[in-house]
């Protein structure tokens, strides 16, 4: 007897849009009308206690537009807008707003505020399984509101960028540790700062970035590391005659040890941790590679995971998961065309 394991889950996204565009060497700006037909659906599966609906679907009209600004080649300004109204799958709206400042050459500021509010994607609405306790339907969902405001400062000195970024969620919507879509009655607020520096001497460099991060409310139901860093060292030089380019060095990756959410297969999610669950990080990662590169051809071999190769593998991509052994990546790449 064969026993179906397999489920089916669709969606179509149909858009059609039409702009009128003004472009001039310091200002553009391209706005119009945007039609869209959603559909979503899942396989009938007969549930006593549960109605799960086969098919939604709307026809959405909305506006969309892009503004680029320039002044004094010093000033520069980037807007977008998209909003749409529906019925079953709520009212929609996305703006990013980037503002670019550069009083000395190779010294500026970048300033953003974005803002989306949209209905939760597809696969948290509802799902028809053959495994029972994993059929839902998220009824009377809300829109899910994510503000973003940061920046970053960028230096010459040692190609320097710091920056910081403070993000707030409503209606946060996650997979509780049941697999069961919910959504927050309070905001999730995050807060991020850091940097990157490249610091050279001769032909050695080491390239750098460190992030710190906090979620400051409802952390269990977003648990992040606090902190994550990035390393390259790496040796760069000309050789057989400036002929070819080689490059070799060593990476290593690092996230603070932290209880993290865990994959789930059956729905392809991350849901809360279970009783069974670990905390993972506080494990180092290296890989060790060397490039090189002779007019349009490209070799390159490098090892990954080179700490299990003296001890084990400690080091997981998320419960249960361990992150791959030690594995030995040889490669040519040519370019027979210019």
């Amino acid at each position: 007897m064969d026993f179906l394991t397999a489920t089916k889950k669709y969606s179509n996204n149909f858009s059609n849009t039409l702009s009128l565009v003004f472009d001039n060497e310091r200002f553009k700006l391209d706005a119009g009308l945007r039609y869209q037909m959603l559909k979503f659906g899942v396989d009938q599966i007969t549930l006593p206690t549960l109605e799960i609906p086969s098919e939604m679907k709307e026809n959405r009209l909305g506006a969309v537009g892009n503004l680029q600004v320039k002044l004094f080649d010093k000033f520069q300004v980037n807007s977008f807008l998209e909003i749409s109204k529906g019925n079953q799958f709520g009212n929609y709206l996305k703006t990013t707003n980037n503002i670019k400042f550069e009083p000395i050459k190779d010294y500026f500021v970048n300033a953003k505020v974005n803002f989306q509010s949209s209905y939760p994607s597809f696969n948290y609405l509802a799902n028809a399984s053959v495994y029972n306790n994993f059929n839902y339907f998220l009824n009377d969902a809300k829109n899910q509101s994510v503000t973003e405001i940061g920046g970053n400062v960028n230096l010459k000195w040692f190609q320097t960028q710091l920056f910081a970024n403070y993000f707030r969620v409503d209606n946060y919507t996650y997979f509780d540790a049941a697999a069961m879509p919910r959504q927050s009655a309070n905001s999730v607020n995050i807060s991020q700062i850091g940097g990157d520096a490249t610091f050279s001497y001769g032909k050695f460099h080491l390239n750098t970035r460190l992030q710190f991060q906090n979620v400051l409310t409802n952390k269990e139901l977003l648990p992040l590391p606090s902190f994550i860093g990035r390393a390259n060292f790496f040796f760069q030089s000309k050789a057989f005659k400036n002929a070819a380019e080689i490059q070799a060095g060593l990476k290593v990756y690092y996230f603070s040890k932290f209880a993290t959410r865990e994959y789930f297969p059956i729905l392809n999610e991350y849901i809360l941790p279970s009783a069974d669950s670990f905390s993972i990080g506080g494990q180092p990662i290296a890989d060790v590679y060397v490039n090189m590169k002779v007019k349009r051809m490209f070799f390159f071999i490098e090892g990954q995971q080179i700490g299990t190769v003296i001890s084990p593998n400690k080091s997981y991509a998320f419960p249960h998961y361990p992150v791959y052994d030690f594995r030995l990546n040889i490669g040519i790449l040519w370019y027979l065309f210019n």
